[in-house]
């Protein structure tokens, strides 16, 4: 059956029960089929058949209509084993043939279910399918064909194969016998768990509330517990209807019948027990507040004029009622004499219950209507009254709003302040105007559906009841009529007064309200966070946190607190801890508790998400400045780690602060530019301030170096202690949110450093020196390499050049597997020319970071240079020179075109060659500097090891051999050092290097054959492996080798001495004859 589209509309929702929407249908189609029958009936001589395939079956329903239906089959199925064939029949039709999901129909006015709910559905049908094939009550009424075949057409061939199997095994029990039923039971129960006795503690739960709820109804009074419709009209048939049934006498107050009631019964009285609900009947006499404040007036017709008579009107005098009078009178006596007495105490403090029941009457129906124009209205009104009724306390309908208001900013003030929460002023101001601080947290706690207006319109019943189709209350969608906004409003009005100091006070408490409906917010959040599979938490922390970045976009005014509690929703490092610990469990119980975990997580992301996005309208909606300022503010001080957040929530901040703040406008440009600098010297502050308690730890773990306790710390930018540690992860992430600021703006770099520099600040300099690499980068891609190094070295002062040193090295660096730049080479000599030292010298260091870049011709030039700097520099430019040559450490390059030099570098071979072949005379070079920077190379054995002497002293034989050069005046030097530092070349130093000289004539030069001597005499003493052949041999044989040995070197001497006599006697002859 096919309904009208209007009928479709009123079946699927718009205020309406899934219930109601299921009668909708079965209503006609019940009269339809009936119509059907009798006509099929009568035509067929009273045999029922019908063609269903003439029948429609679409309807459109909304997805808790169709869950309530096929919940309905199913139970029908289990509970009532009659039906259960045709259910299964109904249930496996509808599976096969389920809804589907309608493009056109959604642009239309007939209501579709969306592709998700579509989903929903189509699964609610299979699952209920395969649990009635489960069940044993299939294979006995015999509808396992059915549901089996419905299951297959829809790819669950397998399940419904194993359900089957199930069945019949439950089946089989039935009529099993004594062992297979005791080896079932024995199954079972070691199989059950705890969820027997948990069904059982929800179920006594469940008949507790039932019985409270039946309890406080029948307190009510009224028929003895009886409900009043929510209608007025069946409200009022009702009462009229049980009159004849009210007793001959009035019960007593609170159901005591010792206590006579004095208040007449008439229209008024029955009036208020329906608009109440029973609840006036119970009420006490006493109160003349009650019904609005009627019950303290009394009504009399004055005058009887047949005219008014004849056309509907009298004349009404109103009184206020002498009891009230009286006590009014009294209260006023006793303020004007400065003495109170007992009834005017009464009289105040039954204004003020008034004022507040009053109150809680006016917000609870303006959160219900269904008009928003009157909820408005309502709005406004509590606005102004909360702020007019200070010290009211608030109802019991209000009081978990104030509660949870006062804890939210005891929460909020608790990380920022140490004081006790008796001098906290948020505190102090939600004591001193509770109807306000109750009214900014109403909609956060009525939206958790605890204790809020839900509740209380349930509790409270009448015309404050929640009706079908009225509104639940929460107005958190951001619109500026919601009570918190008009709350703000009006404190806000109140700040322009006439008074300066007036306004003035007004101001904080603007900015007090502000910060206590922001606590609220955040307060819900971290409840959330606290537990999250409460769904109530949940959904109040959802809400709120959705509609604060709205909530703050419209309110006249924000304030920096407010910004800074909104700011501390990013810190979800308990909700992060939480969910690795969980991750880490390998478990297969914690799946459930993982994934629930993850799920908080995500969430709690989105939320702290939230407050960016407000950070960000603020920043980029605001017109005034200062305002603007402080978003901007917030989200570079999460940035920096100044207040807390998450990585990942770091991370947002950082993309908000880089991507979207600052290429916005100029204005927002330079506010954050300006938050950074603050947020440097924060970090400098902190490291001079830490700097002293840094320095102790540092030397007490380099005094357990020295007393033999393992540590090792090759890298000098590494922190040494844990306390450093700490230090540098502290001030490195404003550090590198200004580094990536200084690419933007290179300008700012020169205060980068400048800031690093400060005395004291060595973490600060040392974190800034560590991610160098980042700024250098993204500055030479950007601006070019050498551009930015001349740009920043025409910027900085003395004091910076560590750090100016620092960038070169990590520009010429910046290009991997490459060479440095000619421009950038070009650049560091032009820098190196402006920046001489205080002796007019250039500086070496300036071209360091380039060195492996330079053609080795041009290296030669500047080794003494870098010989004459001291032993750090030259150290640090013989690593720049071989740096990018570690495979030819042990070769020495010949020049491919010796008129066009193409070599890059030096390799270490080549460094100690050319060193050792160094005119240090002729460079005006001390021979003592000379000599000993071969000796700090020698020191150097990690670097220049016993290969690489090896293959420089090779080299440097084989050319004074092959007559190419002589031996370097260090040669012979460097041999004895290396005799003493390198066993494992004494050796290769006896069989071949010594001969080698030998051949090569070293007796010539006679400083040159003193050191060989020397050196021999050294291989000698040591008994090295060296000569480790002639003692390896016989006694005899060993002692006629040493002794042959050293009647050869004492020939050699003789030798020598002889023939230098003979030369000097030659000379000598040849000077007489001259003469």
């Amino acid at each position: 059956m096919l309904l009208h589209p209007r009928t479709l509309r009123y079946c699927t929702g718009y205020g309406s029960s899934p219930s109601t929407q299921i009668v909708s249908i079965i209503k006609p189609a019940a009269l339809a089929y009936l119509e059907v029958e009798s006509s099929v009936m009568e035509s067929e001589g009273g045999e029922f058949k019908i063609d269903r395939r003439d029948l429609e079956l679409d309807f459109s329903l909304s997805q808790k209509s169709y869950a309530l239906t096929i919940n309905a089959v199913s139970m029908l199925a289990t509970n009532r084993p009659i039906f259960f064939k045709d259910s299964a029949t109904c249930l496996a039709r509808r599976t096969m043939d389920p809804p589907t999901y309608d493009d056109s129909a959604s642009n239309s006015n007939i209501s579709s279910l969306s592709k998700t709910a579509v989903t929903g559905v189509q699964s609610h049908l299979k699952a209920s399918c395969l649990t009635l094939l489960r069940h044993s009550l299939s294979v006995t009424s015999g509808g396992w064909e059915t549901l089996h075949r419905a299951l297959s057409s829809v790819g669950m061939e397998l399940q419904a194969n194993k359900a089957y199997a199930a069945a019949k095994q439950q089946a089989a029990l039935k009529t099993a016998g004594r062992a297979a039923r005791n080896r079932a039971a024995i199954f079972y129960e070691w199989d059950q768990s705890e969820e027997v006795k948990r069904v059982s503690k929800r179920q006594r739960a469940t008949d507790d509330a039932l019985a409270q709820m039946r309890a406080a109804k029948a307190a009510k009074g009224l028929g003895n517990g009886v409900q009043l419709p929510a209608s007025m009209v069946d409200a009022c048939e009702l009462v009229l209807l049980n009159l004849r049934y009210l007793p001959s006498q009035r019960p007593g107050a609170g159901g005591s019948s010792s206590v006579t009631r004095k208040k007449p019964i008439n229209l008024d009285f029955v009036v208020d027990a329906v608009m109440t609900n029973g609840a006036s009947l119970v009420a006490d006499e006493s109160r003349w507040y009650d019904r609005n404040g009627g019950a303290a007036w009394s009504m009399t017709v004055t005058s009887e004029d047949k005219t008014s008579v004849a056309e509907g009107k009298k004349d009404v005098c109103f009184k206020l009622e002498s009891k009230a009078l009286q006590a009014a009178s009294l209260a006023r006596e006793g303020k004007e004499g400065g003495k109170e007495s007992d009834e005017a105490k009464i009289f105040v403090d039954q204004c003020q219950t008034a004022a507040s029941d009053a109150f809680s009457r006016i917000v609870l129906r303006a959160s219900s209507a269904r008009s928003k124009s009157l909820g408005d209205i309502g709005n406004q009104i509590a606005a102004r009254l909360a702020w007019t009724l200070r010290g009211v306390q608030p109802s019991s309908a209000l009081k978990s709003s104030l509660d949870f208001s006062v804890e939210s900013v005891s929460r909020a003030t608790q990380s920022d302040s140490n004081e006790k929460d008796t001098n906290n002023p948020l505190i102090e101001f939600a004591k001193d105007r509770p109807l306000v601080a109750s009214c900014l947290a109403l909609d956060i706690v009525s939206s958790g559906g605890s204790g809020g207006v839900n509740a209380v319109n349930n509790n409270t019943g009448g015309a404050g009841s929640q009706q079908k189709g009225t509104p639940t209350g929460s107005t958190l969608a951001g619109s500026a009529s919601s009570l918190a906004n008009r709350i703000l409003n009006e404190a806000y009005m109140q700040s322009f007064g006439s008074e300066q100091d007036c306004a003035d006070t007004n101001k904080e408490l603007y900015a007090k309200s502000l910060d206590v409906f922001v606590s609220s917010v955040v307060h819900a959040c971290n409840r959330a966070n606290e537990k999250p599979n409460d769904n109530d938490r949940k959904r109040a922390a959802t809400l709120a946190a959705s509609s604060m970045p709205q909530q703050l976009a419209v309110v006249p005014s924000a304030t920096p607190s407010a910004f800074r509690i909104a700011s501390s929703l990013c810190d979800i490092d308990a909700v992060n801890k939480k969910a690795a610990d969980i991750a880490r469990k390998a478990s297969h119980q914690t799946i459930a508790a993982s994934s629930a975990a993850h799920a908080a997580k995500a969430a709690a992301e989105t939320r702290a998400t939230k407050a960016l996005l407000a950070l960000r309208d603020a920043a980029i909606q605001r017109s005034k400045p200062d305002m603007r300022r402080s978003a901007v503010d917030c989200a570079v001080a999460i940035t920096a780690g100044r207040l807390p957040g998450s990585p990942s929530v770091e991370d947002k901040a950082l993309k908000l602060v880089m991507n979207v703040l600052f290429p916005k406008s100029t204005e927002l440009a330079n506010a954050v530019v300006s938050s950074a600098t603050e947020e440097l010297e924060r970090a400098a502050m902190y490291a001079i301030e830490n700097y002293e308690k840094i320095q102790r730890a540092n030397k007490a773990v380099l005094a357990k170096k020295k007393s033999g306790d393992h540590y090792n710390n090759k890298n000098a930018l590494q922190p040494i202690s844990d306390e450093e540690n700490v230090a540098m992860e502290r001030v490195r992430k404003p550090a590198v949110l200004f580094m990536a600021l200084c690419v933007r703006r290179p300008e700012i770099i020169v205060t980068l450093m400048r800031v690093s520099s400060k005395e004291g600040a060595d973490v600060l300099s040392k974190a800034v020196r560590n991610n160098m690499y980042k700024l250098a980068g993204t500055a030479a891609k950007k601006h070019g390499a050498a551009a930015i190094a001349l740009r920043v070295s025409d910027m900085i002062q003395e004091k910076e050049i560590p750090l100016l040193l620092a960038f070169l090295d990590n520009l010429a660096q910046s290009s991997d597997n490459a060479l440095p730049s000619q421009e950038l080479i070009d650049a560091c000599h032009e820098i190196q020319r402006k920046r001489l030292d205080a002796k007019g010298k250039k500086d070496a260091r300036y071209v360091i970071p380039i060195v492996s870049g330079v053609k080795r011709e041009e290296l030669v030039g500047k080794l003494p240079e870098f010989v004459s700097a001291d032993d750090r520099v030259f150290k640090a430019a013989l690593i720049r020179m071989s740096e990018r040559l570690g495979r030819h450490a042990l070769v020495f390059r010949d020049e491919p075109d010796k008129e066009n030099p193409s070599l890059n570098g030096m390799t270490l071979c080549e460094q100690m060659v050319f060193l050792h072949r160094l005119d240090f005379r002729g460079v005006g070079l001390p021979q003592k500097r000379y000599l000993e920077a071969i000796r700090n190379c020698l020191e150097e054995d990690e670097i220049f090891t016993d290969r690489v002497i090896m293959a420089a002293l090779d080299y440097m034989s084989g050319a004074f051999l092959a007559g190419e050069d002589g031996l370097p005046l260090a040669y012979m030097r460097t041999i004895i050092l290396t005799c003493s530092k390198h066993e494992s070349l004494h050796s290769w130093i006896c069989h071949v290097l010594l001969p080698r000289l030998i051949e090569g004539k070293i007796y010539t030069d006679r400083r040159q054959w003193e050191g060989w001597m020397r050196c021999a005499k050294m291989l000698e003493n040591t008994g090295a492996a060296g000569v480790s052949s002639i003692k390896e041999g016989k006694p005899i044989l060993r002692f006629l080798s040493l002794l042959l040995l050293r009647w050869f070197l004492t020939y050699l001497d003789f030798y020598f001495f002889f023939w230098r006599f003979n030369l000097t006697h030659k000379q000598s002859k040849i000077c007489l004859r001259s003469s």
